[in-house]
């Protein structure tokens, strides 16, 4: 069984009562509203200097979306939270309002492709960036700079699945004069505590587990009150990227149920991956609880979730399409994190070898997003996909 902290389970339970006790409500209500009347002038003008706690116009802060933000701030043991419109949302507000010309950013691990394409972008801008797939300290050390002022990694990584030494990065980055930052949408709060190893700041898209329902698009950002202050001044209330208070809504029903549902995800993945890692037509799996070192669990490292990909023994990018297109109940689809099982090719279109040069991730990879319908019937979906 995975064990969750109880403090987690409590606060995901209970985060909506400060504000729902004043209406006696079961559930938050929705602050579906634009601007906020003050009694005075005075009060209105005091507000306005501190839009990051005060809702005055809901581009800042909004009732809803502020319950949110404590809870998650609370599950990742972080002092203060944004939530923006979506990951993308936070991603590029802690780029945009950390960064400035002449600096330099280093990707460590599996990075989500639209965070890499964002990095491309800010080169326009003077921001330079390398990307780190090698996850041992040597590799990693050797790639800073100067003028490295923020490490961005994911850990695990989103394809892969590799895992990184969270705290020593952090212990780098932070001897080195560097900002580190992680991606935590795969683990979850409930798995991983990066700000208990060391790590500044923590991003999350909570269209994944902390959505739960595949309804809602939204990000957040966790860590100092003093870094998400920055962020929330430096680009937050500029590029206007804000999470709905329906959204929030939403979000905040999903986190009710968040510690069972990543119990599940955690149970049924893991049983399919243990299937898979001994088909025959399966060559490798990549699961973090199935790693090569025998699935030894780094610092601060709980269990994993309902994410994991496979490389078919045979039949390279055509053969994983093909197999996609066999399987029934794994819907077509990207992202993860719902109650359905989802499955996705690790690219788009057969990748180009350079002679002697396999592509990072193999051509016949496919990813696996566990849903809640059950091992058998997925292992046995699976099974009839493969041997067709």
């Amino acid at each position: 069984m995975l064990e969750l902290d109880p403090r987690d389970e409590l606060l995901c339970l209970r985060s909506a009562e400060p504000l729902s006790e004043s209406a006696g409500m079961v559930l938050p209500g929705i602050a579906q509203a634009s601007i906020f009347r003050k009694e005075t002038m005075e009060e209105l003008h005091r507000d306005l200097a501190r839009e990051n706690v005060a809702s005055v116009y809901s581009r800042g802060t909004n009732p809803t979306v502020r319950v949110l933000e404590h809870t998650l701030a609370g599950l990742e043991r972080g002092e203060a939270c944004k939530c923006f419109a979506s990951g993308m949302g936070a991603i590029g507000a802690t780029l945009f309002g950390l960064l400035k010309a002449g600096d330099h950013v280093l990707f460590v691990n599996d990075i989500y492709g639209p965070t890499l394409e964002l990095a491309r972008r800010l080169e326009d801008f003077g921001v330079s960036h390398d990307h780190v797939l090698a996850t041992d300290m040597e590799a990693i050390g050797a790639a800073f700079r100067d003028e490295t002022r923020i490490v961005f990694m994911e850990s695990p990584g989103s394809t892969l699945l590799h895992r990184l030494d969270i705290a020593a990065i952090a212990r780098l980055a932070r001897e080195r004069g560097a900002l580190s930052v992680i991606d935590n949408t795969v683990a979850t709060p409930l798995l991983q505590k990066p700000i208990e190893l060391g790590v500044d700041l923590v991003i999350h898209s909570c269209s994944k587990y902390i959505g739960g329902h595949s309804d809602a698009i939204g990000g957040a950002l966790i860590g100092s009150g003093e870094l998400v202050e920055r962020v929330f001044y430096n680009a937050y209330m500029l590029m206007g990227a804000i999470m709905p208070p329906l959204e929030a809504f939403l979000f905040l029903r999903g986190l009710m149920t968040l510690p069972t549902r990543i119990r599940r995800h955690h149970e049924d993945a893991l049983a399919v991956a243990k299937h898979l890692d001994h088909h025959p037509a399966v060559a490798r799996v990549f699961h973090p609880e199935l790693a090569e070192d025998g699935g030894a669990r780094p610092e601060g490292w709980r269990g994993h979730s309902g994410l994991f990909s496979f490389e078919l023994a045979e039949g390279g990018f055509a053969g994983a399409v093909a197999v996609a297109n066999r399987l029934r109940l794994f819907g077509n689809a990207v992202s993860w994190g719902g109650a359905e099982s989802l499955v996705i090719t690790g690219h788009k279109s057969d990748p180009v070898r350079a002679p002697g040069n396999a592509p990072r991730v193999p051509a016949g990879l496919l990813r696996l997003s566990i849903g809640f319908e059950g091992i058998d019937a997925l292992t046995g979906d699976l099974d009839r996909a493969l041997a067709s």
